[in-house]
């Protein structure tokens, strides 16, 4: 039986100072299926767009890694306006497309800001000026703004995916039983340094049966939305509890999920990020976890939760949310059985001679998020037995 199964896809938010001016552009997005397709079809969003994107046609095709055409490209119906607070999917288009596979989407814009979109890097997402979607060879236009977030992420000493805007999902015509897995989370998960090096191992371990679908948000928070007080308008996006029906419900080749949320909820009150008065009520917090994983079991997902990592050498950590980590952590531990399975990330990077640490070693240079190290510590820790069963 046919079905159609994600191969790439991201969740949607405001790009806020990382998003495109208006012009005549193509965007081509280069990617690598974990599966294999017959047709394909695109969802292009503009969610938390302020103004219409002009469409000048989409088209699909073969290439190698650097988006170098290799095959000829299908055109996709597509609608001519996206206009602000909407998202379509094209038409569907004839491409086969093997495992492992290059492929890419370009979309030409004839007009209105990117404004919705992501910061990824499990794909590469060139510009190009006027209509060049059949272009074998692309360029990539330099942005002003890409200088300024490398010379930002060297300040704040972390490193921060560049921006795709437009692009929501990429599905294929499978007929081989693929399904889809999909990481539900925050900065943890949406800057890739566990979630590639395991969808690697699942790549390896599952060829060809499953795609993995990062739909994470950097600063996102399970109970409140966006803070109205973050300099960056709408970047952390909107709370888990409200997206979850959008980025995972919505699909039906979703079988299994991963559930990382919680630690924004703790770290962001009091700082540049959310108000003082925004500290968490843990039951609360560890409710709206429990709902979620519920809500995903019920349509058949088999979740996997994970608990909280220790935050306290971060700029914005201190002791009395270390605290409140122990407490998350403390119930998501007690009530286990709410998920299928429960990931002990704060133990895995834990340092066990430093109470509430995390290992230095398995941090970036901002002392929150994982470096590589830590990020393939997280990864390896996954059993891939989880996702045999089901």
């Amino acid at each position: 039986m046919q079905q159609w199964v994600q191969t790439w896809g991201q969740s949607h938010t405001a790009l806020s100072a990382f998003s495109f001016a208006g012009g005549c552009r193509t965007i081509r997005l280069v990617m690598r299926t974990a599966i294999s397709g017959t047709a394909i079809r695109v969802r292009l969003s503009n969610a938390f767009g302020r103004e219409a994107v002009v469409l000048g046609g989409v088209s699909a095709a073969r290439c190698d890694e650097n988006g170098v055409l290799t095959g000829d490209s299908v055109d996709l119906d597509a609608p001519a306006f996206l206009p602000a607070g909407t998202a379509e999917t094209t038409g569907e288009g004839a491409l086969r497309l093997a495992p492992g596979g290059f492929f890419c989407v370009s979309v030409c814009v004839n007009g209105g800001a990117l404004q919705s979109g992501n910061l990824m890097n499990n794909a590469k997402a060139l510009m190009m000026r006027g209509d060049r979607r059949h272009s074998i060879f692309p360029d990539d236009l330099p942005r002003f703004k890409d200088s300024l977030q490398s010379l930002a992420c060297g300040v704040l000493r972390m490193k921060l995916p560049h921006p795709i805007p437009l692009f929501e999902t990429v599905e294929l015509l499978n007929g081989d039983g693929a399904s889809s897995i999909v990481v539900f989370g925050d900065s943890l998960s949406q800057q890739g340094f566990w979630v590639n090096p395991f969808e690697a191992r699942i790549r390896a371990a599952f060829p060809g049966r499953y795609s993995v679908i990062n739909r994470s948000i950097g600063g996102n928070r399970v109970l409140r939305d966006s803070s109205p007080v973050f300099p960056l308008k709408g970047f952390y996006g909107v709370r888990s509890l409200n997206r979850l029906g959008n980025d995972v419900l919505r699909y039906d080749d979703i079988t299994h999920a991963v559930l990382e949320v919680g630690v924004n909820d703790v770290l962001q009150f009091g700082t540049i990020s959310g108000r003082s008065n925004e500290k968490p009520d843990i039951d609360i917090l560890t409710q709206g976890i429990f709902s979620m994983a519920a809500d995903m079991r019920a349509k058949g997902i088999r979740v996997m939760g994970t608990t909280l990592p220790y935050l306290i050498d971060h700029i914005d950590g201190t002791k009395e949310k270390s605290d409140l980590v122990d407490q998350v952590n403390e119930a998501l531990r007690a009530n286990a059985d709410a998920f299928d399975a429960l990931l002990d990330l704060g133990a895995i990077i834990a340092d066990p001679d430093k109470p509430q640490h995390a290992k230095r070693e398995y941090l970036g240079g901002d002392k929150l998020h994982f470096n590589e190290k830590g990020g393939d510590a997280v990864a390896n820790a996954v059993d891939l037995g989880f996702f045999r069963a089901g």
